[in-house]
C-alpha cells in the first residue's frame, strides 16, 4: 500500500536549489534512509511534516494515516518526570481503563447488566491492545535508550525522552532527523535492532552509515537537485553508486580516446592528400569536405594505397 506520494518537487534556498521536479513514493512497511548533499535532507522531512512549504510540487498521505516526527524542539513540561511523560504515549488506554474503572464502580451500585457488560468490552480491548504490559515496555524503552531519571529537558537526555516517547506511540509511519544523536553505542545498536523489527513505515536521516545500512530497506540519494531511490542497503547503494561513477569514467575515457583518435584520423587524411600529385590532388579535394573527416579505417587504407601507386 502507498502511504506517500511526491510529485514534481522543486524547492529552493535562495539562489540555492535544493530539488527540481522529483518524484518518489513510500509504501507501507518500507525502511528508507537518507543520504547526499549538505543541504536538503533535514529541509526534505520538514516538507513531508508540512512544516516547509515547497514551491512547487504535491506531497500527498494516504488518508487515517498516524505520522510521527521527531520534532527534537517539541515543547516539554519540565515538571514531570520521564516516566510521566512516556506514559503520555498510551494516554488513550489510560482513558480507556478510566471509564472502565467508573462503569465498575457504577455497576456495583446499579447492577445494571448493560453497563457491566460495556466494562467487559473495555476491558477485552484493553488486553488486546496489551495494555497491562504498558509500564514493561516503558521500562525497556528507558534502559534501551540510556534514558535516566534525573530532568526531563536536559540536553541530550532531552532528544532520547522525544524519541522514546514516539517509538512507543508506534504511528504507522516514523519520520527521524538524525536519531542517533547522543545515543552512545550501546545504544544506537538498540535503536537499530528496534526499528529492523518495527513493522510499519520509517523515513531516517543519518550520518550514521553503519547504522543505516542495518535499519534500510531503500536509499534516497539527495544530490545535484534531484532524488533517486535504491532499493536495497546502505551498503548496496555505494556499491552500484561505485558501479555508476566507474561506467561514467569509462564513458569520458572512451569519448576521449576516440576524439584524440578522430583528430589524429583527419590530420593524416589531409598529410596524404597533401602528398599527391596536382591533379590527384585536385580530384581528392573536390570530395566534400565532411566525408574526408569521417573516412573510414578501409577508406584510409585505400587512400594510402592510391598514395604508392602515384609515387
Amino acid at each position: 500500500m502507498r502511504l506517500l506520494e511526491v510529485s514534481n518537487l522543486s524547492h529552493a534556498f535562495g539562489d540555492k536549489v535544493l530539488y527540481k521536479n522529483v518524484s518518489m513514493e513510500l509504501y507501507k512497511g518500507e525502511h528508507v534512509g537518507v543520504v547526499g548533499q549538505k543541504t536538503g535532507k533535514s529541509t526534505f522531512i520538514s516538507i513531508l511534516t508540512g512544516e516547509v512549504i515547497p514551491d512547487d510540487g504535491m506531497i500527498k498521505w494516504h488518508p487515517n494515516i498516524t505520522i510521527g516526527h521527531l520534532d527534537q524542539y517539541a515543547v516539554m513540561d519540565g515538571n514531570r518526570t520521564v516516566h510521566n511523560y512516556l506514559r503520555q504515549a498510551f494516554s488513550e488506554l489510560y482513558e480507556l481503563e478510566r471509564k472502565m474503572n467508573e462503569l465498575y464502580e457504577e455497576c456495583t451500585v446499579t447492577g445494571n447488566e448493560m453497563l457491566l457488560q460495556k466494562a467487559a468490552d473495555y476491558q477485552e480491548r484493553l488486553e488486546a491492545l496489551d495494555y497491562y504490559s504498558m509500564e514493561s515496555y516503558i521500562s525497556k524503552m528507558e534502559t534501551g535508550l540510556g534514558i535516566n531519571a534525573i530532568g526531563i529537558d536536559r540536553g541530550g537526555q532531552r532528544t532520547k525522552v522525544i524519541l522514546a516517547k514516539l517509538l512507543l506511540e508506534q504511528p504507522d509511519v516514523l519520520l527521524l532527523d538524525e536519531p542517533t544523536n547522543y545515543l552512545d553505542k550501546e545504544h544506537v545498536n538498540w535503536l537499530a535492532e528496534y526499528l529492523i523489527a518495527f513493522n510499519q513505515a520509517f523515513i531516517v536521516v543519518s550520518h550514521n552509515y553503519a547504522f543505516l545500512d542495518k535499519i534500510s530497506t531503500s536509499i534516497c540519494d539527495i544530490e545535484g537537485e534531484t532524488i533517486k531511490k535504491y532499493h536495497g542497503k546502505y551498503s548496496d547503494f555505494v556499491q552500484k553508486e561505485h558501479l555508476r561513477e566507474s561506467h561514467i569514467r569509462q564513458y569520458h575515457a572512451q569519448q576521449k580516446k576516440l576524439k584524440l583518435l578522430s583528430n589524429s584520423f583527419e590530420k593524416t587524411v589531409q598529410v596524404l592528400i597533401r602528398k599527391l600529385p596536382v591533379v590527384a590532388r585536385n580530384s581528392w579535394i573536390g570530395w566534400n569536405e565532411s566525408l574526408l573527416r569521417h573516412l573510414s579505417q578501409k577508406r584510409l587504407f585505400a587512400l594510402r594505397s592510391f598514395c604508392a601507386c602515384l609515387k
